[in-house]
């Protein structure tokens, strides 16, 4: 072992902290459009470097994650001012190349932007355009992408890392599979010579078995069911995941194979966001809010008002329950006992059989507890939310009468 390893394991060993780094400090990621470029900060690393998050060896260490805000063709480069002299070093290089497409380009900036500029003569956006929606004058466009095509395949690889850096206990989807479908948000002020990509979503279409007669008649029906949903750090807090989710509905709702949409394990943050989307939903297809009571309310009309809206049993409750502490809030003519009472018989049905091994008194505390929590919440969710709620004049249309269009 030559003297200047020495040294360096012996100051390793003294001062260990010097060449240890927190994962997601090191990783650096940026988007470009060629003439500037907006670095942002993961939120999880473990799926690459471990429980602990932190890389250990290297002094001053940066992993630079680069995408063309375009294509999201990726650059990838390292840097360190030194490295220890170990072979039981993470290769950082290994590490990420399983996470990133074999197109990545590696330590050659101007190669990667000659390869950029080359793959830009002929590239379009692989898929069809679904949807679009303006913002302050700024076009949003919803693709979505044809995973068979060389091109589709290619995109989903160059976006895929951000599922595992973003959403926590998130993994790589099998894009091979024919069920799974690709949506990518682009945006494009008027200004702006390409699109830019804002953000994506996967979904799964599990096949839903449609009666025997629907069956025998070869009629197809789906659950879809949204599995990943990232809005890229920069375009966050504009309302773009709200509008992105509800047209994806809007063009999901229009679609007849479709009958129910559905969300995997999803997080807080998408929770609240779906939430005020689908309520704000609600009311632009016409929605009779007076419908909701909580009182003697119509099940027959929640079954048919649900197949007609494409929710899921959990969403649908979580909406009329909203509905109702809405109402409550604004003084709606609706009694703070009675909504307190629909609430709990939910909950109670959904932790019944831990209920009932409690006595009487513990259990009613129990429940009153979570009536508490939960009303607290959906007061939070609510917020500053203004529902078009008002009395059906005569004659007029109600949603479930409305052609819904894309």
């Amino acid at each position: 072992m030559s003297l200047e390893n020495s040294k360096q394991i012996s100051a390793a060993s003294l001062q260990p902290e010097l060449w240890t780094a927190s994962s997601n400090d090191a990783l650096n990621l940026f988007v470009t459009d060629g003439e500037q470029a907006i670095n942002f900060q993961p939120l999880f690393t473990y799926p690459i470097f471990g429980d602990a998050e932190t890389i250990y060896g290297y002094q001053d260490l940066n992993i630079f994650l680069c995408f063309d805000h375009y294509t999201f063709k990726p650059f990838l480069n390292i840097k360190y001012k030194e490295k220890l002299d170990d072979s039981d070093l993470v290769d950082l290089k290994a590490t990420m190349d399983k996470y990133v497409p074999e197109s990545t380009i590696f330590k050659d900036e101007i190669a990667w932007v000659d390869s950029i500029n080359e793959e830009k003569k002929n590239y379009n956006i692989p898929g069809d355009k679904i949807d679009s929606f303006k913002k302050e004058k700024i076009e949003y466009s919803i693709y979505k992408i044809d995973l068979k095509s060389a091109a589709g395949l290619e995109l989903h690889k160059r976006l895929q890392i951000l599922v595992l850096l973003y959403i926590e206990a998130g993994s790589f989807i099998d894009a091979e599979d024919d069920l799974w479908d690709l949506y990518v948000l682009y945006e494009r002020a008027p200004e702006d010579k390409e699109p830019s990509i804002v953000g994506f979503t996967t979904a799964y279409n599990y096949w839903k078995y449609p009666g025997a007669k629907n069956f025998d008649d070869e009629k197809s029906e789906v659950r879809i069911k949204t599995s990943q949903f990232i809005i890229l750090p920069v375009y966050q807090g504009q309302g773009l995941g709200q509008s992105f989710y509800s047209h994806l509905c809007k063009y999901w709702l229009a679609n007849d194979n479709i009958v129910e949409i559905v969300v995997e394990d999803p997080n807080e943050g998408f929770d609240d966001m779906r939430d005020r989307a689908d309520l704000k939903r609600l009311g632009d297809l016409g929605f009779d809010f007076d419908k909701v009571v909580a009182k003697d309310i119509d099940q027959d009309w929640i079954t048919k008002t649900r197949a007609h809206l494409k929710l899921e049993k959990r969403q649908f409750a979580r909406l009329l329950e909203l509905i109702l502490l809405y109402k409550l809030k604004n003084n709606k003519s609706v009694s703070k006992s009675d909504v307190r009472l629909f609430i709990k018989r939910r909950l109670y049905k959904k932790n019944k059989e831990g209920l009932d091994s409690l006595d009487e008194a513990t259990r009613r505390d129990k429940l009153q507890t979570a009536y508490q929590a939960l009303e607290e919440d959906y007061f939070r969710i609510l917020g500053d939310l203004r529902l078009p709620i008002k009395r059906r004049l005569d004659g007029e249309d109600t949603f479930e009468s409305k052609k819904i269009k894309v």
